[in-house]
């Protein structure tokens, strides 16, 4: 054999082949042997003259190793036939360092019979298959094909025989010891109970390696994927050790190896049927390149990896594939976690009828600076390591469930959907009309950070409603430094009962307020340092069982509606508001509350109204019912004489208001709520400063009132030393009473329900309402006794 060097230009005589479109048998067969020659003669470069030659659907045209085979221009056609599956070209020898470049390679599409019924999904144009390594597939036309444009796929390499003793059913507690091989006592370890022999298939392979099943499963009860590989000399002597293997990953059998033992990183030992680990030897493509192919109008898929390694996708485009499902450009499936190391980069795909790219296993997958419009783009959770970045996505539905870093992209007019239990990152990215679904089912895998979504008119208007722009899962997961604006037909978000624990840092929502002011729910978790401007009104969703919120140091800016306005149904565990700024530009309250409450405390806020308003900033309807309410070190400013909080017909309900400064505004309180040390235009607690002693309201004991008007030989105030309601009114016999009028008798106090003229008995009753004479009194409770102290020398 002469040195590997120099062009073959295929003489078409001497190889009875024709380049007219005819003659599929002779031609197909020609162009072989000429192959086969050519490698045997050291060419490194087979060209054939332009022309179309007609491809036997029995025989594919097999390029030689170290060759590149060069169509010249022209079309390899295959022949009209009705069979389910064949080949244009295959790469099926174990060739290397082969290439097959610049042409157009045709199937039979619109003139094949597929009239034996099935899918006739398997007529491809290339076909990589079992241990090729080193190919190159460039610079082609690839169309028309029954099923693929091109299929990389692997060999299910079973040992055969009884040889080798199966995993399932094998395994035992503890580990081995990689200095000496001997086996030892490890809790979190398990290993196989016998030695598996390095069979020959194993010695022809060149590797040892753990796989999963014919469907890559490698068992319910296997929860590891990693393993360590312990080899031992014919004597069963220790040889050498590898450890932290993946499963699907080969490792090199070492010289001299026998026997090895594998040991699975896990601490119990799973049942026959709960493993479906097994030795195998499978031969797949890896190290390949397909760039610069025109790939359109094939029935399955433009691009199979069915079981490689190492495989460059670049700049190709893929379109109009469509026929059998699942009709996409690009799909990464059997074979399993054998597909590894798969970079996808700078290629347009289009108009495919249900998928761009498919990513159903793998790992180490890399999707870059490609632009994909129309179709589904998913990463299924048996992926691990996917990389998205810098990609263009237009009318497309990304589907993330396997780990992926999805960063750097932009999205028009697409849906992206978060599913499963993988861990996704999200950074970077613009959506544009693109709403984002969550719809994990485990806590905190999926993180969105430096997002920016934008939503205009033509979200609004679209044709099939795309529902709420932001959806949000049960179960939490965590949002940072994003930006959501505009809104569409539907309220903004969407929340599940029993939502959670959500975070959220650093969020802004920009003028998402809806055109018909539906509300926006806000999923229960912790808001920081988060942005709400004009987003129209804010709601819960209670959950049956917990339900917490906290907002700390958040911006809220709004006029013309209520902020907050929330009635839950279940009881809102607790609400907690610090540190916040409220800045209203017109009317509406800054919460409008009723319903369910736990724990609810707003401390530590800064509430500016910039024009006068009569609504009431923190309104507490009659119908709410709290274990608590504290309202503490708030800032309230107003333009007018404005109520800072109403609740004054929530008796029931524990509230203290205390250390709060109030400017130009009031509060409308029950008597049995506490108010202290609060001031008011720069008056301090003016409520606890009056002329005479005490005639309304409910007061403690140790409570201070202060005189307004000291004078020389009068006293500095009262101090309370019963506890109770005050009234300077006392019950009077045959004396008629209005509504709401409080009188005090037998040390209590009694408010007139319904006017009329009492008897001529004094009510003494301690709960309830009581009838006297025609007045019907409710009782309130003990009648308060004050003491004067602090008595003023007269001069």
């Amino acid at each position: 054999m002469r040195e590997m060097s120099g062009s073959y230009l295929l003489e078409l005589e001497r190889w009875q082949v024709k380049n007219d479109g005819t003659d599929a048998e002779n031609s197909t067969l020609g162009i072989n042997r000429a192959l086969n020659w050519a490698g045997k003669q050291g060419f490194t470069r087979f060209i054939l003259p332009k022309g179309i030659y007609l491809i036997d659907e029995t025989r594919p045209v097999e390029p030689q190793s170290y060759m590149a085979l060069d169509l010249g221009g022209s079309t390899l056609r295959m022949r009209d036939n009705g069979l389910s599956s064949y080949a244009v070209v295959s790469f099926r020898r174990n060739q290397q360092f082969a290439r097959l470049t610049n042409g157009r390679i045709e199937g039979d599409r619109f003139t094949h019979d597929y009239s034996s019924g099935g899918t006739h999904e398997f007529g491809v144009g290339v076909q990589l298959q079992y241990g090729g390594q080193q190919l190159s597939i460039d610079n082609l036309e690839i169309f028309n094909m029954t099923g693929d444009g091109l299929i990389a796929i692997t060999s299910f390499g079973g040992i055969g025989g009884v040889g080798m003793p199966p995993l399932a059913g094998n395994l035992e507690s503890g580990g081995i010891n990689l200095i000496d091989g001997t086996l030892m006592n490890e809790a979190d370890r398990i290993r196989t109970k016998v030695m598996l022999p390095i069979v020959d298939a194993l010695k022809n392979s060149g590797f040892f390696g753990l796989y999963g099943d014919s469907y890559g499963g490698i068992g319910t009860e296997v929860t590891t994927d990693l393993y360590d590989v312990i080899f031992y000399k014919e004597d069963e002597s220790l040889l050498t050790a590898k450890t932290d293997i993946h499963f699907f990953d080969e490792v090199p059998l070492p010289q001299d190896a026998a026997f090895a033992k594998v040991v699975l990183h896990q601490s119990i030992v799973p049942s026959a049927s709960g493993c479906r680990l097994i030795v195998r030897t499978p031969q797949f493509p890896k190290h390949v390149s397909i760039e610069k192919c025109h790939i359109h109008d094939c029935r399955r898929l433009g691009i199979t990896m069915a079981g490689a390694k190492y495989v460059s996708i670049r700049e190709c485009d893929i379109h109009d594939i469509s026929g059998t499902a699942p009709q996409g450009a690009i799909d990464i499936e059997d074979g399993y976690a054998i597909n590894q190391y798969i970079y996808i980069d700078n290629n347009s795909i289009y108009a495919n009828k249900n998928y761009n790219i498919i990513a159903v296993a793998g790992r180490h997958i890399s999707v870059t600076n490609n632009r994909l419009q129309d179709g589904i783009f998913t990463i299924n959770s048996g992926v691990n390591e996917a990389i998205v970045d810098n990609n263009y996505f237009n009318n497309t539905g990304p589907r993330l469930e396997g780990a992926t870093l999805f960063s750097n992209n932009v999205l028009l007019n697409s849906r992206m959907r978060l599913l499963g239990a993988g861990n996704v990152l999200i950074d970077h990215c613009f959506f544009h009309n693109t709403p984002l679904n969550f719809n994990n089912t485990k806590a905190f895998v999926a993180q969105v950070a430096h997002c920016k979504f934008l939503f205009d008119d033509d979200f609004i208007t679209a044709t099939v409603n795309p529902g709420s722009p932001l959806i949000f899962s049960a179960e939490p997961q965590k949002l940072s430094d994003c930006q959501f604006e505009g809104g569409g037909t539907e309220a903004f978000t969407t929340v599940p009962v029993g939502a959670h624990d959500w975070l959220l840092n650093n969020v802004s929502f920009l003028h998402i307020r809806h055109m018909s002011n539906r509300i926006t729910r806000l999923p229960a978790g912790t808001y920081n340092s988060c942005t709400f401007v004009d987003c129209g009104r804010l709601g819960e969703v209670a959950n049956p069982t917990q339900t917490d919120y906290t907002f700390t140091g958040c911006h809220f800016e709004w006029g013309g509606y209520s902020l907050f306005y929330m009635g839950p149904q279940d009881k809102v565990s607790s609400f907690k508001v610090k540190g916040c700024q409220f800045q209203c530009d017109g009317t509406g309250q800054a919460f409008f509350l009723k319903g369910n409450w736990g724990r609810l405390e707003v401390t530590d806020n800064h509430f500016n109204y910039t024009t006068a308003s009569n609504d009431t900033m923190i309104q507490l309807w009659s119908t709410l019912a709290a274990d608590s309410v504290l309202l503490s070190r708030n800032t309230f400013i107003a333009v007018n004489s404005h109520p800072v909080v109403n609740a004054a017909d929530s008796p029931s309900v524990p509230l203290i208001f205390e250390d709060n400064t109030l400017i130009h505004a009031e509060v409308k309180l029950n008597d049995l709520h506490e108010k202290r040390n609060n001031r008011f235009d720069g008056a301090y607690d003016p409520y606890n400063v009056l002329e005479t002693e005490p005639s309304t309201g409910f007061f403690k004991v140790g409570q201070v009132i202060k005189n307004a008007s000291p004078q020389p030989g009068e006293y500095f105030g009262w101090v309370c030393v019963t506890e109770g309601f005050a009234t300077t009114i006392s019950w009077q016999p045959l004396h008629q009473f209005v509504v709401n009028a409080r009188v005090y008798a037998n040390g209590n106090v009694y408010q007139c329900t319904k006017a009329g003229t009492t008897s001529s008995i004094a009510p003494s009753q301690k709960q309830g309402t009581v009838t006297d004479g025609t007045v019907t009194w409710e009782w309130l409770g003990a009648h308060a006794v004050f003491a004067r102290f602090g008595s003023i020398e007269e001069k």
